[in-house]
C-alpha cells in the first residue's frame, strides 16, 4: 500500500504513551533541577569526555553538563513529532483491516525508544556532574552504554516481532 493510500486514522493515546510522556517530563524536571542545585559546587573544568575506564580524556566548561540534557530533549521533542504520523512509517503486510493496529503498535515504539534515549542523556549528565563533584568517583563507562544499547535493540526487535504478529 502506497504512503498516499495509507488510512489517516485518529488513535486515541494509550494508557502507556501517557505515562512514559508524564515519566520522561518528569525525568527532565527533576534532571533540572539537580543540574541547578549543583551548578555552583561545580568547577569551571569539567569532563565531557571519559575513556572505556570511565577516566575522563576531555575537559570543557561547565556548561558542557546542558549538552546531554538539551540533546534528550531535542531528540524528545523531534520524536514526539514523529508519533503523529504513522502513516508515514514502513510497513509490512499493512492493509485497510490491520492499519490501526499497525499504527499503534509502532506509535508505542517509538514513545518507548524515546523516553529510554532520554533516560540514557539525562544519566549522562547526572554522571558528568558526578564526576566533577568532590569525590570525583570514576564510573564504569561501558557498561551504561552496553545496557542502554541492549535496551533500546530489544525494544524495537519486540515491536518489529509484535508487528509481524499483528498482520
Amino acid at each position: 500500500m502506497e504512503i498516499k493510500d495509507r488510512p489517516k486514522l485518529s488513535i486515541p493515546r494509550t494508557l502507556l504513551e501517557k505515562a512514559l510522556d508524564i515519566t520522561t517530563i518528569l525525568l527532565f524536571i527533576i534532571g533540572t533541577v539537580y543540574f541547578l542545585q549543583q551548578w555552583m559546587t561545580l568547577p569551571d573544568q569539567i569532563p565531557i569526555h571519559f575513556d572505556m575506564k570511565g577516566e575522563p580524556d576531555g575537559w570543557g566548561g561547565k556548561w558542557g553538563v546542558w549538552l546531554p540534557l538539551v540533546i534528550g530533549l531535542i531528540l524528545w521533542i523531534g520524536l514526539s513529532q514523529l508519533e503523529k504520523y504513522p502513516h508515514t512509517y514502513n510497513y509490512l503486510h499493512l492493509n485497510v483491516e490491520n492499519a490501526e493496529r499497525q499504527y499503534k503498535n509502532a506509535r508505542i515504539m517509538i514513545n518507548l525508544i524515546k523516553t529510554e534515549i532520554t533516560i540514557f542523556f539525562i544519566y549522562i549528565s547526572w554522571m558528568i556532574v558526578d564526576f566533577s563533584s568532590a569525590n570525583k568517583v570514576t564510573h564504569n563507562h561501558w557498561l551504561p552504554i552496553v545496557i542502554f544499547i541492549i535496551v533500546l535493540f530489544s525494544s524495537m526487535g519486540f515491536f518489529i516481532y509484535r508487528s509481524f504478529k499483528l498482520k
